[in-house]
């Protein structure tokens, strides 16, 4: 008589969402490095700056008629103390290396068969990049914001947001974007329980 045995098999399956939410929190990452360390937040005719040194351009324009307070045509110095651009700085730096922190719990919960851990990474990935995209949507209000209020000390009125600032909006785009993608797919399992039934020959014919 053929005798059989009954097993349960795991089946871990990867969602795609998280994938694509994982993919969100490394661009935010990237765009988060490239932002912080330029000096292209915010532009005048001749003038640029940044979150870290405020530089003058190598142009005619810089050398006739230079901003209040910048360098020489040509180049950087530290910018002038702002407080809010100081806040700016601190919670982008906080979003970046809370987002790295996403990102790995996010991958390890993609690592991980045990439900109860899955769920818990996914959860701690979750809350993380929720936090983070309040930080990012802060820095990208206030910057142009208090910028705008306390221009005049530069003596004038023409500026424009540089390419800086436009890679962090896009950043907080892409963490609001893998928060809702981890929102909506928080409640689908992605651990399974397959009955598999394996025959095994009678003794004398083995």
């Amino acid at each position: 008589m053929v005798a059989q045995t009954t097993t349960i098999e795991t089946v871990t399956v990867v969602r795609p969402l998280k994938i694509i939410s994982l993919l969100c929190f490394i661009a935010n990452i990237v765009l988060l490095i490239v932002a912080i360390s330029s000096v292209n937040w915010i532009k005048t005719d001749s003038f640029h700056i940044g979150l870290w040194e405020e530089c003058a351009d190598n142009t005619e324009i810089a050398r006739m008629s230079p901003v209040p307070g910048a360098p020489p045509a040509g180049t950087c110095h530290k910018r002038r103390s702002a407080p809010y651009i100081t806040a700016v700085t601190v919670l982008s730096l906080i979003a970046l290396f809370g987002t790295a922190f996403a990102a790995i719990a996010n991958i390890v919960g993609l690592i991980y068969n045990d439900p109860h851990r899955k769920h818990l990474f996914y959860k701690i990935a979750t809350y993380l990049a929720l936090l983070m995209v309040l930080l990012e949507l802060i820095c990208v209000i206030i910057f142009p914001v208090c910028f705008f209020v306390r221009m005049s000390e530069f003596g004038t009125r023409t500026w424009k947001l540089d390419w800086g600032y436009g890679l962090d909006f896009c950043a907080t785009l892409f963490m609001f974007v893998a928060v809702l993608l981890l929102i909506c797919d928080k409640e689908h399992d992605e651990v399974y329980y397959k009955e598999k039934t394996v025959y095994n020959p009678p003794t004398e014919f083995a």
